[in-house]
């Protein structure tokens, strides 16, 4: 290949691979983090040795069995709400369509001075009714799952081990999104570790290939993901609940102070 020509095939591989960086960039959206194309890992194969499940009572006796089989998935490019939805901004949809508050707001009104706190005691269906007003949807609990873990499958949205300050769980209040920085995901997202758990748009359903019978799965419960800091609990719990593959899930009708979402876009 001659001078001239090699230098053309240079700058053409340059440009394709200039445009191939800013073509999986993504437009800007205010208010949101672009999830790029591409592989990630779901689930995970850790186990309960010391049933932990069972001591705290839970409906999978024995934690983690619903996560697997951990597996590498490739989901098209997204995007996430960068914080959780706040007492403000669900207020402002309650007073442009009417939609009821949460029955814990006194006189339709959050708690002065949270504005900014994520909001709360909101079922699925509020949720899906907030998202859908924004124009927005509900996150898969698989989409939420690869923006809180990132391209290296962290344990975690901060990295691969726990630390009881680096997210908002178990003291027993809200605080305003983004407020803690070291809960954040590889891609941009805060709050995913805690603060309050995440509605998804997903029924609680097996993976495909996993042996798990439960009487919980099928289209009755909905999958919520992360931590909670409005619920005052054991060490351990916290631990395994703001593990970005824990499995949450409960009645879309039902609502709790640990309950709140964000909102995801098509990429």
């Amino acid at each position: 290949m001659d001078r001239i020509k090699f230098k053309a095939f240079l700058s053409f591989v340059m440009i394709t691979f200039i445009f191939g960086c800013l073509k999986e960039k993504g437009n800007e959206i205010e208010g949101m983090v672009y999830i790029s194309s591409g592989e990630f890992v779901l689930g995970s194969d850790d186990v309960d040795p010391s049933g932990l499940g069972k001591e705290f009572g839970a409906r999978q006796t024995t934690f983690y069995k619903d996560e697997r089989p951990i597996r590498k998935m490739n989901l098209d490019s997204f995007y996430i709400d960068k914080f959780e939805v706040n007492n403000r901004d669900f207020k402002n949809f309650c007073n442009k369509t009417g939609y009821p508050p949460p029955p814990t707001w006194e006189n339709g009104m959050y708690i002065a001075g949270q504005a900014l706190h994520p909001v709360e005691n909101v079922s699925w269906f509020d949720a899906n009714e907030y998202c859908k007003w924004a124009k927005k949807r509900l996150p898969s609990e698989i989409e939420w799952e690869k923006a809180a873990r990132g391209p290296k499958a962290n344990r975690y949205p901060w990295g691969m081990d726990f630390d009881k300050d680096k997210a908002n769980f178990g003291l027993g209040d809200t605080v305003p999104g983004g407020s803690i920085p070291t809960d954040k995901s590889y891609y941009g997202a805060f709050d995913m570790g805690g603060n309050v758990m995440e509605w998804t748009s997903s029924w609680y359903k097996p993976y495909p290939g996993s042996t798990l019978k439960s009487k919980d799965f099928g289209e009755q419960y909905r999958i919520l993901r992360g931590g909670s800091g409005t619920v005052v609990g054991h060490y351990n719990l916290s631990k395994i609940y703001s593990r970005s593959a824990y499995r949450h899930y409960y009645l879309p009708g039902g609502r709790g102070n640990d309950s709140g979402f964000r909102c995801a876009k098509d990429g």
